[in-house]
């Protein structure tokens, strides 16, 4: 796309998000005939969703930057884009099986791009709502928010498989002034929406900055007592590990950069083990994965150090917002750094020297 042709689909942005909204029999119609303008609004709204329906998470990420917070600033912004491109393929897939013969597939994904802005639309009202109330929607209002999206995307898709398989598509009298008008206003309108769940995420950050970000560098480590899943009994406080730099690896079975970290912590953890380092693995599967299946998991990849099982406590504990995390302890039991995601040997190997060396 030419810059002045990005420039020109961004100025219109505004009246085409509109007009999508009040008018998408038009609109739907515009983007089949131009053949493009529905991948640039859907992407062009998750951005802005995403910077502004997931301002705590950026703030978070943020504060953690030295801990690796700087991939989670990427991934904000492309896991809502993940959550549209399922939508918008579903869409696109229904329109090119319905489309027949006439099926133009390059068309029809834009038409679908273009059917999944409502879905999200929808979803931004109550997540805004949610955000301007300050609290976690229930479960009843997540589902509720789903079916009324679900409902908005299949009417888009519907009419645009009509258009589809009335190809050719003619382009139609040009949109009179007061459609213009009003589309705008309506694009305006849903940039209000998440106009209004930025200021409930600022709020929110404002009130609980405190919370955000990983835990301080220099603090306490908080103790905890979980039951291991290594094939052995019993239990293992964090505190009993008093006297000795502790490396917490917080990790998952089905997190596949924690099982790409796993050769160097098995080699890590039998290198530094003689100077007095202890390493503790802390399974956070979560419930989606039984502790039956967590022990088996652990005992057939031999790991060399004890791990324990975790159902959310040391997580919420440490503030893990991403796997795997590994925090490192002084022996006084202080936290001397925290590192998120892939790490090298080499930089997990030096955290852990300077630990010793205080």
């Amino acid at each position: 796309m030419a810059k002045s042709e990005f420039v020109s689909q961004l100025q219109r942005l505004p009246q085409t998000l509109g007009t999508l909204l009040i008018a998408p029999a038009r609109a739907l119609r515009q983007i089949a005939v131009a053949e493009r303008g529905g991948f640039f609004v859907l992407v062009a709204w998750c951005i802005a969703a995403a910077l502004t329906l997931r301002f705590v998470d950026l703030a978070d990420a943020f504060m953690g930057l030295d801990a690796g917070g700087g991939m989670r600033l990427i991934s904000v912004v492309v896991s809502e884009l993940t959550a549209a491109v399922p939508v918008a393929l579903a869409a696109a897939l229904l329109i090119v099986i319905g489309a027949g013969q006439k099926r133009d597939p390059s068309v029809d994904l834009e038409l679908g791009c273009a059917a999944a802005v409502p879905f999200m639309v929808v979803r931004a009202v109550f997540r805004a709502a949610e955000l301007l109330r300050g609290h976690e929607p229930s479960t009843r209002s997540v589902q509720v928010s789903y079916v009324v999206a679900a409902f908005a995307g299949a009417v888009w898709t519907f009419l645009a498989l009509r258009i589809a398989r009335a190809r050719p598509v003619s382009r139609g009298p040009d949109s009179p002034s007061e459609l213009a008008s009003q589309g705008r206003l309506a694009g305006w309108g849903a940039a209000a929406v998440l106009a209004l769940g930025l200021v409930g995420g600022v709020r929110w950050t404002a009130k609980h900055a405190a919370a955000l970000g990983p835990v301080t560098r220099g603090a306490p480590a908080p103790d905890f007592t979980l039951p291991r899943v290594d094939g052995k009994p019993g239990a293992i406080a964090l505190s009993s590990l008093r006297g000795k730099v502790v490396v917490l690896d917080f990790w998952a079975t089905w997190c596949p950069p924690c099982q790409a970290m796993l050769p160097t912590m098995h080699e890590l953890s039998s290198e530094m083990a003689p100077q007095g380092v202890a390493f503790l693995g802390v399974d956070s599967d979560g419930p989606q994965t039984a502790r039956d299946d967590v022990e088996r998991y652990v005992i057939e990849h031999g790991l060399p150090y004890p791990v324990v099982y975790d159902e959310g406590v040391a997580n919420d504990l440490y503030r893990v917002r991403a796997l795997p995390t590994m925090v490192v302890l002084t022996k006084d039991g202080t936290i001397a750094r925290v590192l998120t995601g892939m790490t090298t040997k080499g930089t997990l190997k030096r955290t852990i020297e300077a630990a010793l060396a205080l």
